[in-house]
This record gives structure tokens, sequence and C-alpha cells, in this order.
């Protein structure tokens, strides 16, 4: 894997799915609107609920019909894909995620992958688009989310990525409204790593041979966005 830098588990049994002509069928009649509508909200599980309907625009767009979710965590988001026609799997590193995964969503395919280490054979350039919802932000080494990513994408794939918006005003903000200390907690045992503006998590991407890089901020206004979304194109 270590080639592609700077260039360019528990499994649940699956569930019959659509003929592929059926399965491409579903996806691109479907506006991402319609696809959008049908996801109900989960509670706590719907933390990043507010990016699906442009993750969900960007692969109806792109005519994706194989999508691997990266960092897939209790799987709702991979299960809400499979639901709306992809034919999806959901990697994670953490065993107990995964499993509970599992259980919850079967037919549903789950497999255990730490990202810093190479995919199995089976995997390679096996999808039409890799997603990865605020995943990039806990990495020590977020390069290896990229390289990941390129490992498993066919020829021409895309790859979405989110990140929690940070801009300067929105810094601002959370330091006037007491709320500075909640978002960079370091007595917490798991959390971010890396908070990223719009400059460098391009910056990032720029580091690989990417296509048609596209950024836009989710969630509130721009200048104090939930969220920042970047898809691009892997080469061909």
């Amino acid at each position: 894997m270590d080639g592609l830098r700077r260039r360019a588990g528990p499994r649940a049994e699956k569930a019959p799915t659509p003929p592929d002509g059926q399965r491409a069928a579903m996806t691109d009649t479907r506006t991402a609107a319609d696809i959008a509508a049908s996801l109900q909200p989960l509670g706590p599980r719907s933390i990043h609920a507010h990016v699906s309907r442009p993750i969900l625009q960007q692969l109806c767009e792109s005519g994706a019909h194989t999508v691997m979710e990266m960092g897939c965590g209790n799987g709702w988001f991979t299960a809400a894909l499979g639901r709306c026609g992809f034919d999806v799997v959901g990697v994670d590193r953490n065993q107990a995620l995964l499993e509970r995964a599992a259980s919850e969503h079967t037919g549903v395919r789950f497999r255990l992958w730490d990202l810093t280490q190479d995919p199995e054979p089976g995997l390679t350039g096996r999808f039409d688009a890799v997603v990865a919802i605020d995943v990039i932000d806990h990495m020590p080494q977020p390069r290896k989310l990229i390289e990941a990513a390129l490992h498993v994408l066919k020829p021409g794939g895309v790859l979405i990525v989110t990140a929690p918006y940070y801009g300067y005003l929105k810094n601002v903000a959370l330091a006037v409204t007491g709320r500075f200390d909640l978002r960079w907690d370091p007595l917490l045992d798991e959390g971010r790593l890396k908070f990223y503006s719009r400059a460098t998590l391009t910056a990032l991407l720029s580091e690989f041979e990417l296509r048609d890089v596209q950024f836009r901020t989710v969630g509130r206004i721009p200048l104090i966005a939930r969220s920042m979304l970047i898809s691009a194109g892997a080469p061909d």
C-alpha cells in the first residue's frame, strides 16, 4: 500500500440482493432526495445524519453501485446504503462495534480491517465508491486512509470524506459561547486527534493524484458549518 502514497472479522450473512441490472435501476432512477427521505431518525445513531443527503447525492451522481464505508462503527449508514440499493460493505477496526453492527443489521456485510494494514486481496480494486464519515480526524496517520481508499477503489472511482468543520469564525464562536473545551477535550480516552480546515484537508488530498476535487460545507450556514465534505476521483 505504501506505493500509493503521494500518488494518486465479524460478518453478517448476506441477504438476497437484487440482480445487478435491478440494483443499477434502483440507484439510477431514485433521486438523492428520495433515498435520503427513507432514512429514519435513529436517535444517537444519527449523529452524522446531516451529511447523509449530500453523500447520497454524490453517490447517485457518480453512478456508483459498489460502495465501501470505512470506519462504519455501529453500521447504521452502511445498512441505510444497503436499503437504498447499493452493494455495500462496512469496515472498521473495532471488533465490538462490528459485532453490534452485524447483530443489529442482518443481511449487511461487515469486515474487520485496520486501515493502516493492507486489505484482503479480494477487496483490491473492487469498489465504485468509498465513504469515510468523520474518520480521518481520528487517525494519527491520515494519509493511510487515502492510501487504503485508493487500494480498494476501481480506476476512476469516487472517494467521499467528511470531517468536522473548523473555520476561524466558528472557532471564535465556540470560544465566545464557552463550548471550546467541549470540542478539544484532551481528557477523553477516545476522540479526535486532528482538526481540519478547508485548507489543510484540501492540502492532504492534493498529495495524491486525485481528480475533480470538490469541497462543500454541510449543516448550518457556511461560516459556522457543522461539517465539510470533500469528494474526489481516483486515477483512471
